[in-house]
């Protein structure tokens, strides 16, 4: 049972590392992943290494190309704008649900992590992406969805990936994005439903002009344009 659990433990240490890899554009579409490399680098054994790249490809971040080895996936436009639909309907019922649920720790550690965010400078934009998810994140916990949290992170990968291109590719503006985050917070604070379902149907749909030029500069990410649009 200890020995299954530590090479769970390691086969998670390799997805997640490469997992973040992919999703921050550290492994760029296209890049060929060796497990005898991957091992030599991170030190966890192949065996794990090749688990992980069975999740990946699941999740679409890789592609097996028979005779030739696992390569990163490049971005579907097409399953971006399907994530970003699906996570708008849920986040519409979270959001309502947490007007309702939310405790005053719980209030406060949405606070917190707002407040945090507003605090950040343009040199750390890492940490403010992560916070943004984690802002999310942490209202699905609130409302007791936390494992559509993860089941959505499972289909959320070009979305997630496209979002990370989007704020590094550009001196791309925070302001709109934290104004509508204490916006979200005040109307969880007020127990307003109304504001929260409008904001929730509206918070996702701040980068569709954004689109063109996050392509236009980084072509090689992307699979061909099918003339959609977030």
């Amino acid at each position: 049972m200890e020995q299954h659990q530590h090479y769970q433990s390691l086969q998670d240490q390799a997805y997640n590392a490469l997992r973040s890899k992919i999703i921050y554009a550290e492994l760029k579409p296209g890049t060929r992943l060796s497990a005898i490399g991957l091992e030599k680098e991170t030190g966890i054994g192949r065996t794990p290494i090749r688990e992980s790249f069975v999740r990946l490809r699941e999740q679409e971040l890789v592609e097996t190309r028979p005779k030739s080895g696992t390569y990163v996936s490049k971005i579907s436009m097409e399953r971006a704008e399907n994530a970003c639909f699906l996570r708008e309907k849920l986040e519409r019922s979270v959001l309502i649900k947490c007007c309702s649920a939310a405790t005053p720790e719980q209030k406060h550690r949405l606070e917190r992590i707002l407040a945090e965010s507003e605090s950040l400078d343009h040199s750390e934009t890492r940490r403010f992406f992560d916070l943004d998810n984690l802002f999310h994140e942490t209202c699905f916990e609130i409302a007791g969805r936390h494992m559509l949290w993860d089941w959505m992170k499972s289909i959320n990968t070009h979305f997630e990936r496209y979002n990370w291109l989007r704020m590094v590719s550009q001196d791309l503006d925070w302001e709109p994005i934290r104004r509508q985050h204490r916006r979200i917070l005040e109307a969880i604070k007020r127990g307003d439903t109304d504001t929260a379902s409008y904001l929730a149907e509206t918070h996702l749909h701040l980068m569709p002009e954004e689109q063109g030029p996050v392509i236009a500069l980084h072509p090689d990410y992307f699979e061909p344009s099918k003339d959609s649009a977030i």
